[in-house]
């Protein structure tokens, strides 16, 4: 990949949950960098809605690609797609074009499982909640840095095992597609480091992209779930046991 400033990136996440929003966020507020949020996501979701092959959502992925490449390239500005990885229809050649079209990788993982599944049922239950109840955030998806964080609520134990496995499954996927496609070139950010001092992993981004730092990098969004989950989940006790049972107990260990 060429060694000069960045134009094109692309934050890649096995699915979400992984410090995405805060990231792209902090990108866009601190240097005016232009994203595109998940635009895979959104034709494979209208591509289901409309009732389009695999291979139409697919060909539609590449198509928006092919354009955003084409607007952004010789603009002189800084521009990025974040793309969930469960998302695409043929990863390993989308994350192919990516390399040939000199986009720059950033992979987004979660290690702690359990966590991203907590996460992911607190954050549908926002998004679900009346609307006066949603009234609190400007997005269920991501807690603003002023905005209240979400109290305790109730977690189905057996939903959260299957997103478990889930998020496994397609955190594989993309270390897999990402090993093979990127190799060295891809900066794999993992949530904790990123959790732990926001600033100096941003700044970590910034120069992965051969982008100078900003002097102050703002930080948008604060956690929306405890690192403790037994803050947040009221049925804790029950909910814990399930979890051990499922031989997903290391997970706990690491809350």
């Amino acid at each position: 990949m060429a060694e000069d400033t960045t134009r094109l990136f692309a934050i890649l996440m096995p699915w979400g949950r992984v410090g995405s929003n805060l990231v792209t966020a902090a990108l866009v507020e601190s240097a005016n960098i232009h994203i595109d949020n998940e635009p895979t996501t959104r034709l494979k979701t209208l591509g289901q809605q409309k009732g389009w092959s695999q291979e139409s959502i697919g060909a539609r992925q590449f198509e928006q690609l092919a354009a955003f490449h084409q607007a952004n390239c010789d603009t002189g500005d800084v521009a990025g797609l974040k793309l969930s990885h469960r998302s695409l229809i043929a990863p390993r050649e989308y994350a192919q074009t990516l390399r040939q079209l000199g986009f720059r990788p950033i992979i987004m993982v979660r290690n702690n499982f359990l966590k991203c599944a907590v996460s992911q049922l607190r954050a549908v239950a926002r998004a679900e909640a009346p609307f006066e109840q949603q009234r609190a955030w400007r997005s269920p998806w991501a807690v603003g840095a002023t905005e209240a964080k979400p109290g305790p609520m109730s977690i189905d134990s057996n939903k959260a095992i299957q997103l478990v496995r889930e998020f496994e499954q397609h955190h594989c996927a993309l270390l897999d597609t990402a090993s093979t496609v990127f190799g060295q070139d891809a900066v794999q950010i993992e949530y904790s480091e990123l959790s732990a001092d926001p600033a100096a992993t941003l700044r970590r981004i910034f120069i992965a992209l051969k982008l100078t730092p900003p002097k102050r990098i703002r930080v948008p969004h604060k956690k929306a779930t405890s690192d403790q989950l037994s803050e947040d989940i009221t049925n804790y006790t029950e909910f814990a046991a399930a979890i051990r049972a499922a031989g997903m107990g290391h997970f706990l260990a690491e809350c």
